[in-house]
């Protein structure tokens, strides 16, 4: 296990003095006034994005915002328009059964969106996550996409760091479009048998732990591979990673950015490993979903050795 990855502040991998020539080096390819170097923002978003940046520099990796300046304008106009055509749609139709699931899937995550200092803020939060939620879902139409267990966390980092709820919205949509796959049967399928392969080959000694505990696989694997780690992770770990994912995604796509996670997934464990050996399984089932804070950049460099690794040995 290297101790090394647990328990450090997940956002502040690098010295401050390099953090904050990371800022500079982003807010310079954001701020151009004709064309926002794509190139050259996916080699800085690999490493992770500063805080005060993120919003702006995902919209681009996500693909919401063009690089070419001279098309913001419009593109920007077109979505806002869009997206008030499809909110009054939802709000103008009966939809008691889509609400009622929205507002039940919602509820459990009041804690989450709570506003240490501002009630109304927490109140707010909670009303957008609802109207997001059901705005996409009715965009999906009938035979669309279904309310599954893991979609409120996936949508919750982008109601957290965009007050704009057509940012929020576009972002969660191409987030969705990159985990179709993913939310599968045949997708989480896959996934899984290719993790537990590597699992076995890679951490031999955990993988025989698991399974003696009935562990190996089930529900909390199912949570990781699917949604991102978006259930399992604290929020700035998430915030960390999904830089690199969505970096990554749009260097090399969709389906090397899932083999990317299983490895990452893989990384997880290794660095949690000695923890979960000491733990019975009702606790063990508790920390897997209840992750502690992990450093995402020490993890995701990790994870990139292993797939060379397994490149190297040819196990899959």
């Amino acid at each position: 296990m290297n101790a090394g990855m647990i328990g450090e502040d997940p956002t502040a991998s690098l010295p401050r003095s390099v953090s904050s020539s990371r800022v500079g080096e982003v807010a310079e390819v954001l701020e151009s006034e004709t064309h926002v170097d794509m190139e050259k923002l996916l080699s800085l978003a690999h490493q992770g994005v500063p805080d005060e940046l993120r919003a702006e520099a995902w919209k681009y990796m996500l693909g919401v915002s063009r690089s070419e300046r001279a098309e913001e304008m419009s593109l920007r106009k077109s979505m806002e328009t869009d997206y008030k055509e499809n909110e009054n749609a939802w709000r103008s139709r009966p939809h008691g059964e889509l609400a009622r699931a929205v507002k039940a899937a919602v509820l459990p995550h009041r804690q989450a969106l709570s506003h240490k200092d501002d009630a109304a803020m927490s109140v707010q939060l909670y009303a957008r996550l609802e109207t997001l939620l059901c705005c996409y879902l009715h965009a999906q139409g009938e035979h669309g996409e279904e309310l599954r267990a893991g979609t409120v966390q996936l949508l919750l980092p982008f109601v957290h760091i965009y007050s704009s709820d057509v940012d929020a919205y576009y972002c969660f949509a191409e987030l969705m479009k990159r985990l179709e796959w993913a939310l599968t049967f045949d997708g989480c399928k896959q996934m899984t048998v290719a993790f537990m392969t590597l699992l076995r080959h890679m951490l031999p000694e955990l993988y025989s732990f698991l399974e003696e505990e009935q562990s190996c696989g089930g529900a909390w694997l199912a949570s990781w591979l699917q949604f991102f780690l978006a259930r399992d992770l604290p929020l700035p770990c998430l915030l960390r990673l999904w830089d690199t994912y969505f970096a990554y995604d749009a260097s090399y796509g969709r389906e090397a950015t899932l083999q990317l996670h299983i490895y990452v997934c893989l990384a997880i464990l290794e660095a949690c490993d000695d923890e979960i050996m000491e733990l019975d399984d009702s606790d063990m089932l508790w920390y897997l979903t209840h992750l502690p804070s992990l450093d995402m950049g020490k993890i995701v460099l990790h994870a990139l050795n292993i797939k060379d690794d397994v490149i190297a040995s040819s196990i899959l």
